[in-house]
């Protein structure tokens, strides 16, 4: 497994969930951007929820081979994306089951993979009735996952690269655990880094150097230097998502904590709200 300095493992698999919605369509230029710039290569999966359960006979298959037809092309039509961009792509298709499980289970067996996957951010009743499939892999995955909100345009930019990196973070252990992987990403990438906090404290003033950043300075040793910032934002959420836009940020990375099943039910937290707002991909780490 290739490691860097930070040794934390860099992945070395991408892996695309797909239901080619136009959510997904912005998830598949990301993926091929997180492939180039890993130099990995892209496993293409998609869950097949029409497989029909019936006590008696009933006449439907013709109507799911015609699905399963158009599923085909789509797939086809995805791994010829990848291949025109030079990264290698294979298609795997799993029958039947709840999506955010059957995703969960094939990253498991993959030794160092991170999911890229596209959402809707659901809300109001249907997200209190059915949760988000986004929210519930986030809650479930091991591995890095990279969530494409509904505010990331698929226009491909004239530099592929993901050059600029936007690691939030509060100080937290859930938050700090993300360190190694942002220093291994950025190593990898050789992308330019700004670390962001936006402090809520009412006696807030701006400062050049804050010293809670230290840890994080250490962590990064000698792999260059990164840009730190400290912001005050009664809403945290909104002032992140304000950053990337400024900055701007071609990834922004958060660490979060494991929630509820559910929670997933619930009003959405930080991480999810910056998901549903950002202008960019963002990629998370659960501890």
């Amino acid at each position: 497994m290739e490691t860097r300095s930070s040794d934390f493992p860099v992945p070395n698999r991408v892996i695309l969930a797909t239901d080619f919605s136009p959510a997904s369509s912005a998830a598949e230029w990301v993926a091929c951007r997180v492939a180039q710039g890993l130099n990995a290569p892209v496993t293409i999966l998609h869950i097949f929820q029409y497989v029909p359960h019936h006590r008696y006979k009933v006449p439907v298959e013709w109507m799911v081979e015609i699905i399963r037809r158009d599923v085909r092309g789509k797939l086809k039509e995805a791994k010829g994306m990848f291949r025109e961009a030079n990264v290698e792509a294979e298609v795997m298709v799993i029958e039947d089951g709840a999506p955010s499980q059957q995703i969960v289970n094939f990253v498991r067996s993959f030794e160092s993979p991170v999911l890229v996957m596209g959402t809707h951010a659901t809300g109001g009743m249907e997200r209190f009735l059915i949760g988000s499939t986004a929210e519930e892999v986030l809650r479930l995955a091991g591995c890095p996952v990279i969530t494409v909100g509904p505010h990331v345009t698929s226009a491909m930019k004239s530099d592929p690269r993901l050059s600029k990196l936007l690691y939030a973070t509060d100080f937290s252990e859930a938050s700090l655990g993300a360190v190694p992987l942002v220093a291994a990403l950025k190593q990898s990438l050789g992308a330019d880094l700004q670390v962001l906090h936006i402090s809520t404290e009412s006696s807030f003033e701006a400062k050049d150097e804050d010293p809670q950043f230290d840890r994080i300075r250490k962590s990064f040793g000698d792999q260059g230097s990164a840009e730190f910032v400290t912001l005050h934002g009664k809403d945290i959420c909104q002032a992140i998502v304000n950053e990337a836009e400024r900055y701007p940020a071609d990834l922004l990375i958060l660490g979060v904590h494991r929630a509820s099943a559910f929670a997933a039910h619930l009003a959405p937290k930080i991480a999810f709200q910056t998901i549903a707002a950002a202008p960019c991909a963002v990629l998370t780490i659960s501890s």
